[in-house]
């Protein structure tokens, strides 16, 4: 039976180092704040929420509503605080909506 090593590391920092030397990191934080979105602003303003990218810490937004873009451009502020609360750090600066 070969020899383990056994480590102290706990699973998520194990995964994490796993994820940041495959080059993979960057895109699981993406969708972490994609699923953070869709969370903070619930299921009516998600499912009419077409498009979702975040690029150089904004998150870009594409909505099937007018009514709904000109109500998440008052709560802009509010929903990036939610966000980056959720994510435990500042992942998100601006939102656009189109």
């Amino acid at each position: 039976m070969p020899d383990r090593k056994y480590t102290d590391n706990t699973l998520k920092s194990i995964i994490d180092e796993m994820l940041r030397k495959s080059g993979l990191d960057k895109k699981y934080t993406e969708l972490e704040i994609i699923r953070c979105y869709h969370e903070v602003v619930g299921k009516l303003i998600s499912s009419k929420t077409l498009y979702a990218k975040v690029r150089e810490k904004t998150l870009q937004l594409k909505l099937d509503s007018g009514v709904l873009k000109s109500e998440l451009s008052y709560s802009k502020t509010n929903i990036i605080q939610m966000i980056n609360a959720k994510m435990g750090s500042q992942v998100i600066e601006n939102i656009e909506i189109w």
